[in-house]
């Protein structure tokens, strides 16, 4: 069984948040300020998927 990290659990949270904008921005019923919303929880959980993903050993190089 395979130890999935922080950083993969970021990682997909961040893939859902994009496949349900995406999926939002295809159904005309959502109104607009619903869409903005789903745009800032995905610039956030991949913010947090790329700060969690430099976390390791070198991240305090910040490469």
């Amino acid at each position: 069984m395979a130890k999935k990290t922080l950083a993969d659990y970021a990682r997909e949270k961040y893939e859902q948040s994009r496949r349900n904008l995406g999926l939002a921005a295809i159904d005309f019923s959502i109104p607009d300020v619903q869409l903005i919303e789903l745009r800032k929880a995905v610039r956030l959980e991949a913010a947090e998927a790329r700060r969690l993903k430099k976390k390791g050993f070198f991240g305090f190089l910040r490469f």
